[in-house]
């Protein structure tokens, strides 16, 4: 054999049947597989008992569907703003957002009271389809503010500062040391 053809002969330790079928005595022929095929004509089935045509199937009604009902359309997710008193909206990020003097001293009528405000005053955030407002020791706020932060609720006044978070719900105030008020909204 030349030298150039050596790459496409058989090793000589392997049997000499055992070289790609592709090119034995025996290609073209599917290879036999476990379960035998029997032919569909072959199957002779009496009158009347065999399947049904899919056009001669009714409908037997939602018992027997098949295709998952139709759903209705998920609500959107609820998105919450801080709207602030020159009627700007800021949606209310998933990680916390620190509030302070920088964001708010804009706001104030008399700005020597700059200083009552922290330069981190309070904490808001989103967790799943809720919204809190936190003012003490949080990821982002070292301390609680000493001015302090309330919740106005319809007639109601709740402290927020150094009580943990507390849930907004729309149409919440955030009242900031008694100088600023912010509202949350949910759109």
């Amino acid at each position: 054999m030349p030298a150039e053809d050596e790459g496409l002969a058989p090793p000589t330790n392997e049997d000499p049947g055992a070289g790609d079928s592709m090119f034995g005595p025996d290609a073209g022929e599917p290879e036999p597989t476990a379960e035998p095929e029997t032919p569909a004509a072959d199957v002779t089935e009496p009158e009347g008992e065999g399947s049904p045509d899919l056009a001669d199937v009714e409908d037997e009604g939602p018992a027997e569907a098949t295709e998952p009902e139709e759903e209705l359309p998920a609500e959107p997710p609820r998105a919450g703003y801080l709207v602030f008193p020159d009627n700007t909206e800021q949606p209310i990020p998933p990680s916390q957002w620190l509030i302070g003097r920088t964001d708010l001293a804009k706001f104030l009528p008399d700005p020597k009271k700059a200083n009552e405000i922290s330069r981190g005053h309070l904490t808001v955030f989103q967790e799943g389809d809720r919204f809190f407002v936190e003012d003490g020791t949080t990821m982002v706020q070292r301390k609680p503010s000493t001015n302090k932060t309330w919740l106005v609720r319809g007639s109601s006044r709740i402290l927020v500062t150094g009580t943990g978070r507390t849930e907004l719900q729309d149409e919440d105030e955030i009242d900031v040391a008694e100088l600023v008020t912010l509202q949350f909204v949910v759109r």
